[in-house]
């Protein structure tokens, strides 16, 4: 048996159809002087052919998943047209006289290198991107027609070291009914491609491509992180039956769509929706979101090359609020620095980067960045029910700093005549120790409260959750965390204020219902989440929900907490 990391739930039972890894041979020694032009030449005729085959699969993906995932090949239609990769790429041809794809395989594997190298788990998971297009470029150089997986007879399970985007967005769902890769994030475009066209995925699974052969029978179980190569007849039995179950439960999940997250005893819960661009608004609204509940505008930072400009962000903020027809869309000012690192903006390096300068406090290092984003909101707040949410909060003095700048950035619309909201609403995150020791004073400055519980947890537990070795140490259920939680809601309900819960225990079937008992009423989750969290809430009454986080509440270690919960929840 083996696992990995589950990025797209579902369940297969199919023929593996393992995808050739192996390079391709080419000479790479130096050209003669003479043939440097055509060698350039050759190039220049590979990136043209590249944004043929890019457009045309854009153009696919556009009219087979959806334009938010057309957005991805945008990027690498755009990374391809980058005239200083092409310069990169000519100026080592004509140095180092190489061959136009040694030349692409080496500049191609510098930007690799740097970017594998990153801390931010999202930054690293671009290099895939950055690999893809690398290998069409030598393909086409070589005059090679980039291997294409849009065809099967057969169901099959496709089984690679890592797959491209541009593979994985031309995979036929009806034939290919399960992806395992040896390499590959959460947050990588494969991951995100796969979950859109419903393809159970399991990527990160160590020496798969040795194990599994060509032809062997694979059976994918994605909701428990399973696979099984050459399952016993029972097994595969097994495996069919449950799949059977997951459609079918599927399926039920569907019909509560525009049905309302209330409990036995009518207490409305409201279900938000995390998301990282534009792009994700579409796939929330068809999971039942009633809103967005954190927006991340740094991954619009990061897939630009240069600073997102205050248009590009009304533009993109724009876009959300008028998808959300009304609905709350929460905007959390950018969230970067220390381990998220943006080139542009020349980042120093940290010792201690998750105690260093990022969130608010790099915003307030860098003014012009901040009045840019919230010119931008504030802009974008006259189309809809914009709110902002305020980062790596530590201190009332942080928030009313924040308020200056705030007011700042109104003043300065009103003096060049532009439309803008004149007030919107002010959360603060809580993520940190001091902000839960603070909450009864924070709640006075701001308009609601949000949860970041995977900062809180690394924050209240000093465990970084990047870090293998202490990985079995980041625990969202201690007692710590949960009190930490509490604490903070009820200073927002004493108030009258709401709070929303937004990391990844919001997400968690057991884990939600636990925070609704403790008063909790709205969550933010990925949106895939939402049905299963809805389904589950309905089911329980508030009341015996607050009488089981009472007694959760009094427990002293994480595992009595687990003990319990699956007690009452298996």
């Amino acid at each position: 048996m083996l696992s990995g990391i589950s990025v797209s739930p579902g369940m297969a039972l199919a023929r593996a159809f393992v995808l050739s890894s192996e390079s391709v041979k080419f000479d790479r020694s130096p050209v003669a002087t003479e043939f440097i032009e055509s060698e350039i030449d050759k190039f220049k005729n590979a990136v043209a052919g590249s944004v043929i085959q890019l457009t045309l699969i854009e153009t696919h993906v556009r009219e087979k998943i959806g334009t938010d995932k057309a957005a991805i090949f945008e990027a690498h239609l755009m990374l391809v047209e980058d005239e200083e990769l092409s310069e990169a790429v000519i100026e080592v041809i004509q140095t180092q006289r190489l061959p136009a794809p040694a030349a692409v395989e080496q500049v191609i594997d510098e930007h690799v290198s740097a970017m594998e190298e990153l801390e931010d788990e999202y930054l690293r998971a671009r290099a895939v991107d950055m690999r893809d297009l690398g290998q069409r470029l030598v393909l086409n150089c070589l005059g090679i027609v980039p291997q294409s997986l849009e065809t099967f007879d057969n169901e099959v399970i496709v089984v690679a070291d890592e797959l491209t985007p541009s593979q994985t967005a031309v995979l036929d769902s009806s034939k290919v009914t399960g992806i395992i890769t040896e390499r590959g994030s959460r947050t990588s475009h494969t991951a995100i491609i796969a979950a859109s066209m419903e393809i159970p995925a399991i990527v990160g699974v160590e020496g798969v491509t040795a194990v599994i052969k060509n032809g062997d029978m694979v059976a994918l179980d994605a909701e428990h992180n399973l696979i099984i190569v050459n399952p016993s007849p029972s097994q595969s039995d097994n495996i069919e039956y449950s799949r059977e179950q997951y459609m079918s439960e599927l399926r039920q999940l569907e019909k509560l769509r525009d049905l309302p997250a209330q409990t036995g005893d009518g207490v409305r819960i409201k279900l938000v929706a995390n998301i990282g661009s534009p792009t994700e608004s579409g796939p929330a609204l068809s999971k039942g979101a009633e809103g967005v509940g954190l927006y991340r505008v740094e991954f619009l930072f990061m897939e630009t090359t240069e600073q997102p400009n205050e248009e590009m962000q009304y533009q993109a903020f724009k876009s959300v609020v008028d998808d959300m027809k009304g609905m709350p869309v929460v905007i959390r000012i950018l969230d970067v620095g220390g381990d998220k690192d943006l080139p542009y903006l020349a980042l120093p390096k940290e010792d201690n980067p998750f105690l260093g300068c990022r969130g608010i406090r790099l915003c307030f290092e860098r003014p012009s960045l901040l009045l840019c984003q919230l010119r931008a909101l504030l802009r974008a707040g006259v189309h809809g029910d914009v709110r902002i949410l305020v980062p790596m909060i530590s201190s009332v003095d942080e928030v009313r700093r924040f308020k200056e700048f705030l007011a700042e950035a109104q003043s300065s619309l009103e003096h060049d005549g532009i439309a803008h909201a004149k007030k919107l609403p002010l959360g603060v995150m809580i993520e940190t120790p001091a902000a839960v020791f603070l909450a009864s004073h924070l709640i006075h400055e701001t308009d609601f409260f949000s949860i970041g519980t995977n900062d809180l947890t690394q924050y209240t537990l000093a465990v970084d959750r990047q870090n293998e070795r202490i990985a079995d140490l980041f625990e969202q259920l201690s007692p710590a965390v949960l009190l930490g939680i509490k604490h903070t809601v009820d200073a927002a309900r004493e108030e009258g204020k709401p709070v929303c819960v937004c990391g990844q225990m919001a997400g968690d079937v057991h884990s939600a219902l636990l925070l609704v008992g403790m008063g909790v009423e709205e969550l933010s989750m990925s949106p895939v989440h939402i049905p299963r969290v809805k389904n589950a809430i309905r089911q329980h009454s508030r009341t015996r929900l607050r009488e089981i986080a009472g007694e959760v509440l009094g427990l002293a270690t994480a595992a009595e907490v687990k003990m319990k919960l699956n007690k009452y929840w298996g």
